[in-house]
């Protein structure tokens, strides 16, 4: 059996729904924190130090391809731990994801280099950037439904929304720790073992996750679920039910993240790797402090959409994030194409405005598409199989594709654009009866 609720905080008193939500916050935060810092490693440094026998921009797109394999382990990561999640407690499956993301993120600070370890050096690479995205396919749906199924029922959206917010600060630390070290040694320097702090200091906000989730409740309905399919069947949950019964909620769930995803991968931190090659205006420091502002924003802009997804209706706010990213896609890049930090940080800032409308709605959304005994799988395999194409192949055949078009960003509009009609047709599939929305306990009803 799993781990009732218990005494949790200090004084012995369980925690309250909105700590709760507040300690997923962080949780998620530390674990995109590591993530997002290879992502700007990759775009940085990567080339040199683990790709140093190809061209500079060859060497760049097979350091973002190493990036990349994250997200192909994303499913995996998703059904390990939304197996354990849904078996045996989503407070065990988020202890485990956060865990892994730490040995590896540290593994990658330590790595010996190209020249120290030759081809052993990139290997290890995407070794442990495999594991860290094992890890974070086993994160949001876990820290969603904590917060969540903690929630009272009218602020399902808002108390999910924190999870979201949690991504938008770990983009935002991430981008201010490498600000801040880009900014305090020289180039040669960060290059020669500055890059490593990060992922080496990431370690400290890991303990923190670690302790965090450690006095995390048990949630009431997956207690109550899990009591009842055990009287009944005399069993615990089959996950592979969720391919069975719910494939329409994965199909539909899937295509919903496709905007937010591009979003994050090409108008944000891709722009590193972009205007690195290809808009000599725009500093990589530039891109950094721009999405540290853009990061700000966004956290508000997140509150701001959560507290109102309820009245105006979640899938009409994804609805609205996948259509604005089609009509932004071109104009944003116009904008990052001439090589000012004002027109870049106005292409980054209405951009957010899709992926806040997102935020706020998509966490409860999430949930109520699946039944409970199904949750942490469905809402995991969903994020996970949404970046693997929006935020994984997508971005990287767009560089590409600049790169044979001599650096035009016509291609990354482009893929910004097929993702927004993802976005929408995901939201076309969506079907959820009225009934079910706030109401978890209707455990075998289908939502989609």
């Amino acid at each position: 059996m799993p781990e009732t609720a218990r005494a949790s905080s200090l004084g012995g008193k369980p925690l309250s729904p909105a700590r709760i939500a507040t300690s997923s916050m962080i949780g998620t935060m530390v674990e995109i924190f590591d993530f997002i810092v290879y992502a700007f490693m990759a775009a940085l440094v990567f080339a040199p130090l683990f790709f140093p026998a190809v061209s500079p921009w060859i060497g760049t797109l097979a350091a973002l391809g190493t990036h990349a394999v994250a997200f192909g382990m994303r499913p995996l990561g998703a059904l390990l731990f939304g197996w354990i999640g849904d078996t045996r407690g989503r407070r065990v499956a988020l202890l485990g994801s956060m865990v892994l993301m730490g040995v590896a993120t540290v593994a990658i600070g330590a790595l010996p280099t190209f020249a120290t370890a030759g081809l052993w050096a990139p290997v290890l690479l995407v070794v442990f950037r495999m594991l860290q995205g094992l890890a974070v396919g086993g994160e949001w749906g876990g820290a969603v439904l904590v917060a969540v199924e903690h929630a009272p029922k009218r602020r399902r959206s808002l108390y999910g929304s924190f999870v979201q917010l949690g991504t938008v600060l770990g983009i935002g630390v991430a981008s201010a720790v490498i600000l801040l070290v880009n900014t305090a040694v020289s180039a040669h320097t960060f290059q020669a073992w500055a890059w490593r702090v990060p992922f080496l200091a990431s370690a400290l906000l890991v303990v923190l996750g670690v302790v965090l989730r450690k006095r995390l409740e048990e949630t009431p309905e997956f207690v109550a679920e899990l009591a009842a399919h055990e009287a009944e069947t005399g069993a615990r949950p089959k996950v592979r039910t969720v391919f069975r019964d719910d494939w329409r909620a994965l199909i539909a769930g899937s295509l919903m993240w496709s905007a937010p995803c591009s979003f994050l991968y090409v108008l944000m931190t891709g722009l590193v790797a972009y205007t690195k090659a290809y808009v000599p205006g725009l500093s990589s420091t530039d891109v950094q402090l721009g999405l540290l502002v853009t990061s700000v924003v966004l956290a508000g802009l997140t509150v701001f959409f959560a507290v109102r997804a309820d009245s105006w209706g979640r899938e009409r706010l994804v609805l609205w994030s996948g259509a604005l990213l089609i009509v932004w896609a071109f104009p944003a890049f116009r904008l990052i194409d001439t090589g000012g930090f004002g027109p870049m940080l106005i292409a980054m800032l209405v951009g957010s405005v899709c992926y806040a409308a997102f935020n706020g709605a998509v966490p409860s959304l999430m949930a109520d598409l699946f039944p409970v005994a199904s949750r942490y799988t469905g809402c995991g395999l969903c994020i996970a199989f949404g970046t693997a194409v929006a935020g994984g192949i997508v971005p990287i055949g767009g560089l590409a594709l600049a790169g044979e078009f001599g650096g035009s960003s016509v291609p990354l509009s482009l893929t910004l654009v097929l993702c927004g009609v993802l976005t929408v047709a995901g939201v076309g599939m969506s079907r959820r009866r009225p009934a079910m929305a706030g109401h978890p306990t209707a455990r075998h009803s289908r939502t989609v």
